[in-house]
């Protein structure tokens, strides 16, 4: 048997949050999206403008947590916080583990500039370069491990926010959304309001040529 390795700082900081996210009651609802529609709009951009589908899912989660701000809330001993800002965490995969930084005004934002900021943070995460500010100001994560090839998963809520959304792989013109809520928060009927906005806004040909026609 070999002798224990200590943690590192960011493994600790992972430890603490998800033990306290495994006490919080939550729950996930799931449902298919058809990206016919997303991945023609795309098509028709060229590659240096091109956005990403988690691009355009920041997009459709922030409009959604606009219009149902109890899950871009959080809650306290005091009661429930509901955030002015809009600011959507990606997590993102480091060697020691697993950090998410927020596009903060992300509702405010083109489609375009998610883009240059999805990419600033990505970098910034992996250069060990980001600001305290840009983690702990999320009110809001999404989860992709599509790349990877996962097709679902349920991913733990991150205290103090309100949910997390899991998306997976593309497999036959769909993906799969998962999204996991703190039940203290949100019953089963917003959650599925919700999700069902961010699906019927990424499948909606008009809502995506407003989105990527302001990238133009």
């Amino acid at each position: 048997m070999t002798e224990p390795q200590p943690l590192s700082r960011m493994r600790k900081a992972i430890v603490k949050a998800m033990t306290q996210s495994a006490a919080i009651p939550q729950f996930a609802v799931e449902m298919k999206l058809d990206v016919t529609n997303l991945a023609e709009a795309r098509a028709a951009l060229s590659a240096d403008e091109r956005p990403s589908y988690v691009d355009a899912l920041v997009a459709a989660v922030a409009a959604a947590l606009s219009d149902h701000p109890a899950l871009n809330s959080s809650f306290t001993d005091e009661g429930i916080v509901h955030h002015e800002e809009i600011n959507v965490a990606l997590a993102i995969a480091l060697d020691d583990g697993l950090i998410s930084p927020a596009i903060t005004g992300a509702d405010k934002r083109s489609i375009g500039e998610l883009r240059a900021e999805r990419v600033r943070i990505t970098a910034a995460a992996r250069e060990g370069t980001l600001k305290p500010e840009e983690i702990l100001s999320a009110t809001f994560t999404i989860s992709n491990l599509g790349p990877l090839g996962v097709r679902r998963f349920n991913a733990l809520v991150v205290p103090p926010q309100a949910g997390i959304l899991a998306v997976g792989t593309i497999e036959e013109g769909t993906m799969v959304l998962n999204l996991s809520v703190d039940h203290r928060l949100i019953d089963g009927a917003p959650a599925a309001l919700f999700l069902g906005q961010v699906r019927s806004q990424l499948e909606d040909s008009t809502w995506l040529g407003r989105l990527f026609d302001a990238s133009a």
